[in-house]
């Protein structure tokens, strides 16, 4: 099907060169300004580079060429193929270069029955072109597109003006994207460098620029470095990072299309109004056509969050400055999130005594009372595999249970015997549905969960191994989270990132660190639908002070959208005051995020 859908594409791009010669330059509705100008390693993470160039299979219309700027996507000189001549009351089509793929796509079985016929802009009865946003139609799209880099950039941002500026040889424009100071590389696919040249023209001779197959764009900009591109809101995924343009961020659930300076308008019009209608009900009647490429209605922000404890000098803090007072600087970032996740290790317990914020004890409780911080942030999937959960007694973690049961918010990773302890936790939002499972993997044998005892799951792979393709199964996006060996080092050893990447392999989209007080690094295990993997989040909510390295702290944003899992946006801060997360300054995200990086091998 992915083959055709490309022969479909390029026999429409095809057609209209050889027909047209030029079309869009000769419409009789001049297209408007594009709305770029409107108001509004140690272990690889990934395949290497060559292996991937070999797996992509051209379309009979494509030929892929290697050259020394990387691998070129060209239409062949070959004529289309032979059809039988439309009836003469086929209704004569325009489709403009530049309009995406999927909303041309949408006439190939009126193409194919004969109802209509491709045209030039001049005699067309129907067109398929950009429009003004208002325009009057009832096929109308927004189609949004996004500039990215590779996901190890620390690289932000982005404006119109400087893309613009960039297009027309102006090659300190985006300076600032590249760590060498040198101009980066336009890695775009054909379908990019129609839609750009449709509203900018051809860029200027000096621009650099490459146009790849869509299944090399993530792993060239990877190979560059010094490179970005723009996609598509769809084809984004989590090997690449979306950078906010203008100030605008287009993975906040907060922002509209109509906000974001980077969405064009596309729609069906013409001055023959019985042919329009026609056209019109024949794609309605097919239920083809797409609106808009960033349908809200179908995004998910799911925040997941390292190790939370209100014991000792953070629960103090909070008896002293308030119970929310840890969550003051975080807490913005926290409420962007339709589902939040905390890994609480702290059982609240009835008779958990007065904070001593001297105490260097290992054994921990917290005061019920604090549960209100977890509420006010709008937790609402909460991980048991923490190893302190029995510190103050079966009672203390029953009660625990009790507290998020009665404010009906899920938990996973542990429970009141072993089957429970290893039973998955569900979140359904905007028809997404993940599903939460999560083990512990180093004890101690006291926070283990039996067939009598409550506690935290114990990672049994058999199980899982049979378990999390069933959840696969019933879910969009599997979680696995594991309690492993606390380590106070930024890079994954080999044992640890072997232990994570089986989880992966055995089907979850997603593999996170719970355990860590000092944040690790991330791996990728595909370039398209493989898994994201986060060795380490840091503390959340914990009194370690003691070093760098473990008040420096992750919360991941995972964008989910149809289904898929769309993007990462890394949250990262530095905690104060024994308590309080603040987001970093640039500086210290910058220089962190390198550290990182360095250590995922990257």
């Amino acid at each position: 099907m992915k083959a055709l859908r490309s022969a479909r594409h390029s026999l429409i791009w095809l057609l209209c060169a050889l027909m047209l010669s030029g079309c869009f330059a000769r419409g009789t509705r001049p297209p408007p300004t594009p709305t770029l100008n409107a108001t509004t390693p140690r272990v690889s993470p990934i395949a290497p580079l060559h292996e991937l160039t070999q797996a992509p299979q051209a379309s009979p219309e494509l030929v892929v060429t290697a050259t020394a700027a990387g691998i070129a996507q060209q239409p062949t000189p070959a004529a289309p193929p032979t059809q039988p001549a439309p009836p003469p009351s086929a209704i004569r089509v325009f489709i403009a270069d530049g309009v995406p793929p999927a909303l041309a796509d949408v006439f190939m079985p009126l193409l194919a029955s004969g109802q209509v016929v491709l045209s030039d802009a001049a005699n067309a009865q129907v067109q398929l072109v950009r429009v003004p946003p208002n325009t009057p139609t009832p096929l109308l799209a927004r189609w949004v597109y996004v500039p990215v880099v590779p996901f190890v950039s620390t690289a932000e941002r982005i404006s119109v003006a400087e893309i613009q500026r960039f297009w027309r040889g102006d090659l300190a424009a985006l300076r600032a994207l590249s760590e060498s100071g040198q101009p980066p590389t336009l890695v775009m696919t054909e379908e990019v460098r129609r839609w750009l040249v449709s509203g900018l023209g051809e860029p200027a001779p000096n621009t650099p620029t490459e146009v790849v197959l869509q299944e090399i764009l993530a792993p060239r900009l990877w190979e560059l470095r010094n490179a970005w591109s723009i996609v598509p809101f769809e084809q984004l995924n989590p090997t690449l990072k979306a950078l906010s343009v203008d100030g605008v961020n287009i993975l906040s659930r907060s922002v509209s299309v109509d906000q974001w300076s980077m969405t064009d308008t596309f729609g069906v019009v013409g001055a023959d109004a019985a042919a329009v209608q026609a056209v019109t009900q024949a794609i309605l009647a097919s239920g083809r056509w797409l609106p808009t490429n960033r349908d809200p209605t179908r995004l998910t922000s799911l925040i997941l969050t390292g190790v939370t404890a209100l014991t000792r000098a953070t629960a103090w803090k909070m008896e002293t400055q308030g119970i929310l007072y840890p969550a003051r600087d975080i807490a913005p970032f926290l409420s962007e999130a339709d589902i939040l996740h905390v890994s609480n290790e702290v059982a609240f317990a009835k008779n958990c005594p007065y904070p001593d914020p001297a105490s260097t004890s290992l054994r921990f409780c917290s005061c019920e009372r604090y549960f209100e911080l977890l509420h006010a942030i709008g937790v609402n999937v909460i991980e048991l595999t923490g190893n302190h959960l029995n510190d103050w007694g079966t009672d203390a973690f029953l009660n625990t249970l009790a507290i998020y049961e009665a404010y009906q918010i899920p938990y996973f990773g542990g429970g009141r015997n072993q089957a429970e302890a290893q039973r998955a936790a569900f979140r359904e939002h905007n028809g997404n549905r993940i599903a939460f499972i999560g083990c512990n993997a180093v004890g101690p044998n006291g926070a283990w969960a039996t067939e009598t005892r409550p506690g935290a799951a114990r990672c049994d792979d058999d199980y899982l191994s049979r378990q999390i393709p069933r959840l696969k199964a019933l879910a969009d996006i599997v979680v696995m989270t594991v309690q492993y060996q606390e380590l106070y080092q930024y890079n994954a050893p080999p044992a640890q990132d072997a232990f994570f990447r089986k989880y992966a392999a055995m089907g979850a989209d997603v593999v996170i660190g719970s355990q860590a007080h000092q944040p690790q690094g991330f791996a990728f295990t595909a370039w398209q639908g493989g898994a994201f993997i986060h060795f380490g989040l840091g503390n959340l909510f914990f009194d370690q002070m003691q070093s760098l390295g473990t008040r420096q702290m992750f919360a991941d944003k995972l964008i989910i959208y149809q289904g898929r899992l769309l993007s990462v946006q890394l949250f990262t801060g530095l905690i104060e005051d024994y308590a309080r997360p603040r987001p970093m300054t640039p500086a210290e995200r910058t220089a962190f995020l390198k550290t990182i990086f360095k250590a995922s091998g990257w």
